[in-house]
């Protein structure tokens, strides 16, 4: 969101989503802050499109039921947020007719993509490639694209952005009280891999050590069960949803945050606890990942066997919050310069 709203600072930008409000909140995936209606309050230019939908879960792709040449005549660019939908190549077949700008956003990589080979990777290279540009958050989806023959020259590597601001303004805030504190906010469903979290808090837990768990899902009822089978009663919290405003005080209570997934392709929770302070124990199945490493604080292991000692690790290195987190110059207006740079490069 903070994203769209650095670029209709520069560009007038509408904003048409496939998913309504209703469906966006029931998968879990957003909170309240990226419905229509909130966002329009911010005075984005912002509504859903008339759609057909087939599948469930996360596994969902959308037709047009409205004219893709009338959404996009009139139009300098169309910026594609995805291209498994029907809707995406329906937009894109109608762009390529008028002569509008093509611009793709591809988050992928390597690990987190389905199909390397067969009729659905070729479907994925052909869309790519006849893009004008594409924009993508990181060195590794970059290096998914360049696997899939998209031209160098058609590639704009950003930074995958939050509100920074918002986040560092708990960084000055360390925990209270005794123990380390272990944080996770996300689904919880299988490929969030929260079992392998649970496991792993058990072996490395000292006495006064928590975990809070943010999020619902699927998985919710198992991973209680697993908890009271653990033995480690109230040493783990679930608090279920979060209103997103008071993400940042609830992570200034915590010390690590743990992204545990078995695939994921970003993790925007990892920008948000880096820009509080926080320490990260990311996945090296997630997008982000080869983005931070490195970074302050940052422990990236693989899932299956490495959660124990980096979250042991986290809490032997914690030293308080970091104040001047390196991640705070990956500003959600910096993202947006290079969207700004994909639209004037593909005339």
């Amino acid at each position: 969101m903070p994203v769209w709203e650095s670029l209709a600072e520069n560009v007038e930008l509408r904003i048409r989503l496939l998913q309504d409000d209703e469906e966006l909140l029931s998968a879990g995936r957003r909170s309240a802050e990226w419905t229509v209606s909130s966002a329009r309050s911010s005075g984005l230019d912002i509504s859903t499109l008339r759609t057909m939908r087939v599948g469930r879960g996360e596994r969902r792709y959308y037709g047009l039921r409205e004219s893709a040449s009338r959404l996009v005549d009139g139009c300098d660019a169309v910026l594609l947020g995805a291209w498994e939908s029907p809707a995406c190549w329906q937009l894109s077949a109608a762009a390529g007719r008028l002569g509008v700008r093509r611009v793709g956003f591809y988050e992928s990589t390597r690990m987190s993509q389905r199909h390397h080979a067969g009729p659905i990777a070729r479907a994925r290279g052909r869309f790519f490639r006849s893009m004008d540009a594409v924009v993508v958050p990181g060195p590794a989806a970059a290096d998914a694209l360049r696997d899939l023959g998209v031209h160098e020259s058609r590639i704009f590597e950003g930074f995958n952005a939050v509100d920074v601001a918002r986040f560092a303004a708990v960084a000055h805030l360390a925990p209270e009280g005794e123990g380390h504190r272990y944080l996770f906010v996300g689904q919880l469903i299988e490929r969030k891999n929260v079992d392998g979290l649970i496991h792993a808090f058990a072996r490395c837990r000292r006495p006064e050590d928590s975990l809070t768990i943010v999020g619902t899902g699927e998985q919710g009822a198992s991973l209680e069960h697993l908890v009271a089978r653990s033995g480690l009663g109230s040493t783990v919290q679930f608090v279920g949803s979060l209103a997103y405003e008071l993400l940042p005080n609830l992570m200034a209570d915590h010390h690590t945050l743990v992204l545990p997934s078995t695939e994921e392709v970003w993790g925007l929770v990892v920008n948000e606890a880096l820009a509080a302070g926080r320490h990260v124990v990311v996945s090296d199945q997630a997008g982000v990942a080869q983005s931070v490493s490195g970074m302050p604080g940052v422990y990236v292991c693989p899932p299956a066997t490495g959660l124990q000692q980096a979250m042991a690790d986290s809490r032997q290195a914690w030293a308080g919050p970091r104040r001047d987190p390196a991640i705070a110059r990956h500003t959600p207006e910096a993202f947006a310069e290079v969207f700004l740079s994909s639209f004037e490069r593909t005339g």
